[in-house]
């Protein structure tokens, strides 16, 4: 019998439990009400090493990086955009930070903090299609290491 298992389903987090907070390079903090999915990736960097003799060869730690991705249905263009192409008319890239927030109907929180982050790749400004949504895709490398403020508990 697995003793680990814990299976109230009523403690399930989805994504209805959740949210997202931006502060621009302003000082400005919203929720970001119309953020469809927001996802925060790591990619770990390692470089073989195999010594002479060893059949086995190690991974060693080279580094990290912090990908946000997040799809925004447009309503408004007044926090991300709006700062954007503020910035980069003045010839400057703007930061954010961003926190990530799950909430449980028994009052534990995950929240997760993302500081420094910059635009990257391609930042769809505008896409027009008849019959669909209107979206616009986001992509942010995160130039700080993630801070896990609080731990969902049972």
């Amino acid at each position: 019998m697995n003793q680990q298992a814990f299976s109230d389903a009523r403690n399930v987090v989805s994504g209805k439990d959740g949210q997202i907070f931006a502060t621009t390079s302003q000082g400005k903090q919203v929720c970001l009400g119309s953020v469809t999915d927001f996802q925060a990736t790591i990619n770990v960097m390692n470089k073989e090493y195999q010594p002479i003799g060893s059949v086995l060869s190690f991974a060693v730690n080279t580094g990290y990086s912090i990908q946000l991705t997040m799809n925004e249905v447009v309503i408004q263009d007044d926090v991300l955009l709006g700062e954007l192409l503020d910035e980069v008319a003045q010839g400057y890239m703007p930061t954010f930070d961003f926190q990530g927030k799950l909430s449980r109907r028994d009052g534990s929180t995950h929240r997760q903090v993302f500081r420094n982050c910059v635009p990257d790749k391609t930042v769809n400004l505008l896409t027009i299609a008849p019959g669909t949504i209107t979206e616009r895709k986001w992509s942010f490398r995160v130039n700080a290491a993630p801070e896990l403020l609080d731990r969902l508990t049972r």
